[in-house]
């Protein structure tokens, strides 16, 4: 029988067709996994090799071992639109499902609250804590998650939800949850994604922790903050404030909202404020302790002086974790220093007109006296017969006392008030001064004036003579250096500096390595107070190796 070239054709493409379909078989007979195929009434026209020995071995005496699988079809649509057959695959999951249940089942007994979310933010799990603590069902939580917070709690807890769930990342929050007897309790609750290899964002991970019994630790310790008789504040490492007991803020008159963050600043006294902000900067970049005398603002807009302290508190590693703080009111001390201080300022002042009552007593009354005795000294020695020897030398020896005297008046008088201070200025004042304590003393003091020192007001330059003065005479008295350097300096400001190389005043106990206090005597107490006096500031280092007073005075340009 002869077949046409047509016919010959389809039995060739029919024979490929049947080895193609033959091969494919064999391939799906290898997959590991269930592969069918159904026509569209839903009935089944082929099974591969796995489904049969599988269905074939958990049969036995009519009984079945069952195991779960996860089912995929997907239709196969005709020219037509529509559905020729369904091909589907069907994938043993039951160890993945066993793994589930155990890890379902340790998410259950964790003693916390877990539970999970979709990218978008809609709840998806919650573990058994969570159900029993609330007393919902799952079904009831999914419909309603925000039920169990607090009402007064629930607009912040979105907002800030919303913000970093918008954002990608991790929230962290403290809220109080309703309990299932309708208590509520305060959680710290935190949520994490978690993203896949692209870091595409497919699940959200939550706890609530119970911190309740801290709460009420810090309520407790809050109540006591507030009831003790001192301002006290506290923060994080950054150096804001988050916290300030009622003390403070009924001092102030704001709420703590108003005082967080850098609001504090405002109650600073605008001739403090840059002066504390300095100072508080330095301590939180350095990690120093922190205390400053500073005003602040009261309620009713009086300022009162308080000393301000705050110390770092710091973990295991060393790192700075929160600031703690005081504010004591010192406004009654402060205002007793300012009356000492009048009342000081006021005892220099008479100490230095007795002075020059007295300087001048000696030069204009016991000076001319002294000069008048010499003078009739040296004519009675004149007057003398030559042969009157023993009288004669007995004459000269009255003279030179009285000369001596004349001196040592003249000496004593300028010490106690220089009168070239009022007739020449500072400058030349101090260099008189210096000549002559060189050569009372024997020590080389080095002079520095800088040529724009000029003319100054009475009161400053009397401070600063008297303060030349002092140093130098406790240099001579105590430091046993033969060395001193005298150096005045003036621009915007003019500063002062007395240093010497000697062993410093009597050294106490020492408090440190390589730092020795010193106990500093009447003399330095007063140069400090009138450098105070005419608006300066005056500091006195000492060591081993020598001893530096520094001041500095604010002036103008020119006078």
């Amino acid at each position: 029988m002869s077949h046409t070239a047509s016919e010959t054709r389809n039995i060739g493409t029919n024979k490929a067709s049947d080895t193609i379909q033959e091969r494919l078989r064999l391939i799906i007979d290898t997959i590991p996994t269930i592969v069918w195929r159904k026509l569209p009434d839903g009935s089944a026209d082929f099974l591969n090799k796995h489904f049969r020995e599988y269905t074939g071995l958990s049969l036995e005496n009519g009984m079945g071992q069952y195991r779960r699988f996860l089912i995929r079809a997907v239709p196969l649509i005709d020219e037509r639109g529509n559905i020729a057959n369904w091909y589907g695959m069907t994938t043993d999951i039951e160890e993945m499902k066993k793994a589930e249940d155990r890890v379902r089942l340790i998410i259950d007994t964790l003693p916390t609250m877990v539970w999970t979310l979709r990218p978008n933010g809609t709840i998806d799990f919650v573990n058994q804590r969570w159900l029993d603590y609330t007393g919902l069902t799952l079904e009831e939580e999914i419909e309603e998650p925000t039920r169990p917070v607090h009402p007064q709690d629930l607009p912040r807890v979105m907002e800030k939800w919303l913000a970093d769930m918008a954002a990608g990342q991790p929230s962290e929050d403290e809220m109080r949850l309703q309990r299932a007897d309708g208590e509520y309790r305060w959680f710290l609750v935190r949520t994490a994604p978690l993203r896949d290899e692209q870091r595409n964002l497919f699940k959200w991970y939550g706890i609530a922790i119970d911190i309740e019994d801290r709460k009420r630790a810090e309520s407790e310790s809050r109540t006591l903050l507030d009831a003790i008789p001192q301002q006290i504040w506290s923060g994080p490492p950054d150096g804001t404030l988050d916290y300030c007991n009622e003390r403070w803020r009924s001092y102030i008159g704001l709420g703590l909202e108003e005082l967080q963050g850098d609001g504090w600043q405002r109650m600073l006294h605008p001739g403090d404020r840059e002066r504390v902000l300095n100072a508080w900067h330095e301590s939180v970049t350095k990690g120093t302790l922190y205390e400053q005398e500073e005003r602040h603002r009261s309620a009713d807009g009086a300022y009162r002086w308080f000393l301000a302290r705050g110390v770092p508190l710091r973990n295991a590693d060393g790192r700075i974790v929160r600031w703690y703080g005081t504010n004591t009111d010192i406004e009654d001390r402060k205002q007793a220093e300012e009356e000492l201080r009048r009342l000081s300022g006021q005892l220099l002042r008479l100490q230095d007109e007795e002075r020059r009552n007295i300087a001048r007593e000696l030069h204009d009354s016991m000076g001319q006296d002294l000069v008048a005795l010499a003078t009739m000294l040296g004519q009675l020695r004149s007057s003398m017969p030559v042969a009157e020897r023993k009288l004669r030398r007995l004459l000269s020896k009255c003279r030179d006392l009285a000369d001596k005297c004349i001196g040592e008046v003249r000496t004593l008088s300028y010490l106690l008030h220089p009168p070239m201070l009022e007739q020449a200025g500072l400058g030349d004042a101090i260099r008189g001064y210096v000549k002559g304590f060189t050569q009372r003393s024997g020590i080389h003091v080095e002079l520095e004036l800088s040529p724009c020192v000029g003319r100054m007001p009475q009161d400053v330059e009397l401070a600063l003579f008297r303060i030349v003065q002092e140093a130098l005479t406790n240099i001579h008295r105590h430091s046993g250096s033969q060395q001193a350097k005298i150096r005045i300096h003036r621009n915007s400001n003019l500063t002062l500096e007395i240093s010497d190389l000697g062993r410093g005043p009597s050294p106490s106990v020492p408090r440190g390595k390589g730092d020795t206090r010193f106990e500093f005597g009447v003399g330095i107490r007063s140069m400090q107070e009138r450098m105070k006096l005419i608006g300066g500031r005056l500091e006195v280092v000492s060591s081993t190796h020598g001893t530096t007073v520094r001041g500095a005075i604010s002036l103008p340009e020119e006078q």
